[in-house]
């Protein structure tokens, strides 16, 4: 297939994967307290991974022009309406593909050294921000043995996922770039989005921290093993059909 053709196609079909998730709200799984884990930002590092930082972008673009859309005309909530402003619903979903061909460009020739050096990194990072937080936020007093407890999983969870990764690392070097850039990727969307929310005053500060918390590592964790796995399966049959065509 001609490269440009290919890149559209892909950009197509990862922006209706985005919009099917969300009219049908299959890309949201349920949480705590009436919450929701979302997975609709997985089809943008995808196509971004798959195809370079432009169609990531372009399929960001279809995210978020949706989320606009569906806020103005069709909202299934009150944090809807919230995301009629582009500055919400647009441009943090643009920089989702950029953040994460970047993080998997520079990510995919990593030594194995390197790469446990930056699994404890991020473990010893998390484990200092959930403290942190959990002593600069009041809402987190009353409720800070959950918080804990979320937090701790989250890390196990990201600790396991990063040792299987690189027990395949052998077998599959780009295993780990991918869960990297999806990591990369999920963490840029969750930021943007809430600080946006923040600016705009639609969520108190000290209630982004715990939405971030709470949310945005079970998210990153989700995207990397979705990620991981999908492009994993995509690059395993290119590449045994370019063999067969040999």
């Amino acid at each position: 297939m001609n490269e440009k053709v290919r890149k559209i196609v892909v950009a197509g079909v990862m922006g209706a994967i985005s919009i099917f998730l969300g009219a049908t709200h299959l890309g949201f799984i349920p949480w705590f307290a009436g919450a929701a884990l979302t997975i609709m930002h997985v089809p943008v590092i995808i196509a971004a991974v798959l195809e370079g930082p432009v169609v990531g972008a372009v399929v960001g673009l279809i995210f978020g022009a949706f989320s606009l859309i569906q806020g103005a005309i069709a909202p299934t909530g009150p944090a809807d309406v919230w995301f009629v402003n582009p500055l919400v619903s647009i441009v943090p979903r643009l920089c989702i593909g950029p953040v994460a061909w970047l993080a998997f460009r520079g990510s995919k020739n990593l030594k194995e050294g390197q790469i446990f050096i930056i699994s404890g990194f991020v473990g010893v990072v998390v484990n200092t921000l959930i403290w942190l937080l959990s002593q600069k936020y009041g809402g987190f007093d009353s409720d800070i043995i959950m918080v804990f407890t979320v937090g701790v999983s989250c890390v196990a969870a990201a600790s396991v996922s990063c040792l299987l990764l690189f027990r395949q690392y052998k077998k599959n070097s780009q295993l780990f770039p991918y869960a990297v850039s999806a990591i990369a990727g999920s963490v840029t969307n969750t930021a943007l989005v809430l600080t946006s929310l923040g600016i705009y005053k639609f969520i108190p500060w000290q209630l982004i921290g715990t939405i971030a918390l709470l949310n945005g590592l079970p998210e990153a964790v989700i995207a990397a093993i979705l990620t991981a796995v999908v492009v994993a399966t995509w690059s395993g049959i290119e590449t045994s059909r370019k063999r067969s065509s040999v």
